[in-house]
């Protein structure tokens, strides 16, 4: 898989600039990449990144677009911490090309980065979300899912009402969002 896939086609050559870097200790290659669509553009996202984690954070430290991608990239990342403080920096920023990396966290297990994203959703560009959201019906089922799964494979215990789980709020907060833009 190539993460230049995704990305917009805008900011390929500011992936293909950083790549080599990221690449420098890379224990493999991204894998499971999901299909998502963003402004009519279809994007291919790595589930998981294996970069190394001190090269990657060097690399989300560099000016502009090329900082931002590495956090994007970092969002996927193997280790839970390196993913949330990456999704935690990128809950700062203005891009909308962010937003299939930080809403994606929302169907994962790792609690902490849905509280995160959760907390922070109501500053978030609300059209710019809704947008997203409305492209991609199908994959926010999916997030729906999973989110259902996670909480009763790992947290059912600890919410034993699904209504309380951080997870639902934040799947029914975007849901909110998505309602806003008709299909």
């Amino acid at each position: 898989m190539a993460e230049a896939d995704a990305f917009p086609a805008a900011l390929a050559s500011t992936v293909a600039q950083l790549l080599p870097a990221l690449a420098d200790g890379q224990l493999h290659a991204p894998v499971w990449p999901f299909s998502v669509c963003q402004e009519g553009e279809a994007l291919r996202i790595p589930s998981r990144t294996y970069y190394d984690s001190e090269q990657l954070l060097a690399c989300a430290r560099l000016p502009g677009d090329a900082g931002v991608i590495a956090l994007c990239l970092g969002a996927r990342h193997h280790d839970g911490h390196v993913r949330e403080a990456c999704a935690r920096q990128l809950l700062l920023q203005e891009r909308a090309w962010t937003v299939p990396f930080v809403v994606h966290l929302c169907g994962e297990y790792v609690l902490e980065i849905i509280e995160v994203i959760g907390a922070a959703l109501p500053a978030w560009n609300a059209a710019t979300l809704a947008r997203y959201l409305g492209e991609n019906p199908a994959y926010v089922d999916t997030l729906e899912r999973r989110s259902i799964s996670y909480w009763s494979c790992y947290y059912r215990r600890q919410y034993p009402v699904w209504d309380d789980y951080p997870g639902r709020r934040t799947m029914a907060a975007l849901r909110a969002l998505q309602a806003l833009t008709p299909r």
